[in-house]
């Protein structure tokens, strides 16, 4: 009695496998495997401009990390950014929920003026796209550029 059960389903997954496939169908691919895609993030220190002293670790700080503020830009207005404190490592990694294909972050510390991020996402082609981020921008200026391997980590010079 179980199996019968399990024929919709299994049903269902021939007629998936199968669609894109036919013979006349100029479509070459096969159905792409579930692939759990990291949302864009940004792993960063903050230095001071002029000496290069780290702003919020160590024991030249000027400032504890909770002066630090991030928020995600959607339609003009200020949402959630995630952000990540990591004192054993002293760097900070923001993570945002991409809705367009350059979103925009702003940076808040303290006394200091605000500072843009530009986070660009990119979709690379063939069948089983994904879409991955390819660059960062900080104030206008390119901090990160797509590189194999899961570790981006910036410096910011405030």
């Amino acid at each position: 009695m179980k199996t019968l059960n399990y024929m919709p389903a299994c049903l269902i997954l021939v007629l998936m496998f199968t669609a894109g496939c036919s013979s006349k169908s100029t479509n070459k691919c096969v159905p792409c495997p579930m692939a759990l895609q990291a949302p864009p993030n940004l792993t960063f220190r903050v230095v001071d401009k002029t000496t290069s002293q780290d702003l919020f670790f160590g024991s030249t700080a000027k400032y504890t990390t909770s002066r630090l503020k991030v928020h995600h830009i959607i339609n003009g207005h200020p949402d959630t950014a995630f952000l990540h404190t990591d004192t054993l490592n002293h760097n900070f990694n923001v993570r945002i929920i991409a809705v367009n294909q350059v979103d925009t972050v702003t940076m808040n510390i303290a006394d200091k003026p605000q500072d843009i991020l530009l986070f660009k996402r990119t979709t690379t082609g063939g069948c089983c796209s994904t879409t991955y981020l390819s660059s960062v921008t900080y104030n206008g200026t390119v901090v990160y550029t797509q590189k194999p391997g899961p570790d981006i980590v910036g410096v910011l010079a405030k």
